[in-house]
């Protein structure tokens, strides 16, 4: 996820996660986004006289669509793991229309300048989530891919970013163990995502971004037994992109390779012109890193507009979108294209964006 997301995630974190969790709690409770979660296990996490959760066994957890689709089609969904009010393309009827099978979504960690590591929720309450999405979106022959969203903190009472958005000092990111208690923190996760099913799990979105294209490739090694000790799914490493080009990073025992092109600003024909290039090079090198280390998909993870493409016009939008499945399709398995928080831009309802991709989706 780049800059812009970043920011405006930390900004909705700092309105701070029990007013986040209040809304959603009784969003639910009046019968929107599916049943209340005062019936489900691990309701009511805040507060130190909360009972502990209980949490579904095997029987009970739903089933997800079976068989593999020949093509992923689906939205990357960063700020509605809590707050389905956040993104427009939660809603089942709305990816229906869009001819979408999967959503990629999941929850905010921190880590502090001491290694430590959290959820901005307790762990209980990430679980009854993705119960209740499961619910959701399974019987509806939506399948579910889960990204652990990452920001780097000075502590825990701050909020705001150390070393820029997300990003990790350098210091910090190189520093033999320090992420030794992020990795056991993404192992519960693979646990989580193993019993509910998930179709694609990845262990950090954005590392290269993150951690640096260098420290991210050795991380990315280190946490993987972690991962595929308990979990037998797709295993994504979702990159930012502009590292493929230019580092060397080892995707081997990853599933998938994705990457998350975006225009820059400035003139719409230049950006446009540079745009279609990059997707070339991306692709290109993608698909040569793939069948170097043996890694069986490559997928365009996040696409959109952001940043200094913000002031594309929607018409503009709706080129730049394009641009990405004119130069992926047949070369990829698949598309994830970015909702954007509501902080960040409009929403895709009602656009004719969101016209252009459902378009898309129903052909490939």
């Amino acid at each position: 996820m780049k800059t812009k997301i970043l920011i405006v995630i930390i900004a909705l974190l700092a309105v701070g996660t029990g007013v986040w969790y209040w809304t959603a709690q009784t969003r639910n409770r009046e019968g929107a986004g599916g049943p209340s979660d005062s019936h489900l296990p691990g309701a009511n996490p805040f507060g130190a006289s909360r009972t502990p959760a209980q949490t579904p066994d095997a029987a009970s957890v739903p089933k997800a669509p079976s068989g593999e689709p020949a093509v992923y089609k689906g939205f990357w969904m960063p700020a509605m793991y809590l707050d389905d009010g956040q993104q427009d393309m939660s809603s089942v009827a709305r990816l229906k229309d869009a001819s979408a099978n999967i959503v990629l979504i999941g929850p905010n960690a921190k880590i502090n300048s001491a290694g430590e590591a959290r959820f901005d929720v307790p762990e209980d309450y990430i679980e009854t989530r993705l119960y209740q999405l499961a619910k959701r979106y399974y019987g509806a022959g939506i399948r579910i891919g889960f990204a652990i969203e990452t920001l780097y903190v000075r502590s825990f009472s701050d909020n705001s970013p150390a070393g820029g958005p997300g990003a990790f000092p350098s210091d910090k990111a190189s520093q033999p163990g320090f992420l030794d208690n992020y990795n056991q923190l993404v192992a519960r996760m693979a646990k989580l995502a193993q019993k509910y099913h998930v179709d694609i799990f990845s262990p950090m979105n954005e590392p290269d971004l993150k951690l640096g294209p260098a420290a991210a490739s050795k991380w990315g090694q280190e946490v993987l037994p972690l991962v595929k000790e308990n979990y037998s799914g797709k295993i994504l490493w979702k990159s930012a992109g502009g590292a493929l080009d230019k580092y060397n990073t080892n995707f081997k025992g990853y599933g998938i390779i994705g990457f998350d092109p975006s225009p820059g600003g400035g003139p719409f024909e230049q950006s446009m012109a540079t745009y279609r290039q990059a997707l070339e090079n991306l692709l290109t090198i993608a698909q040569s890193r793939a069948a170097r280390d043996n890694v069986p998909k490559i997928m365009v993870t996040e696409f959109g507009v952001w940043g200094g493409a913000l002031s594309f016009t929607e018409e503009q939008k709706v080129l730049a979108h394009r641009a990405v499945f004119e130069a992926a399709q047949g070369k990829v398995s698949g598309f994830f294209a970015l909702d954007p928080p509501r902080d960040l831009d409009r929403g895709l309802a009602g656009t004719e964006t969101l016209k252009e991709i459902t378009a898309w989706f129903k052909k490939l």
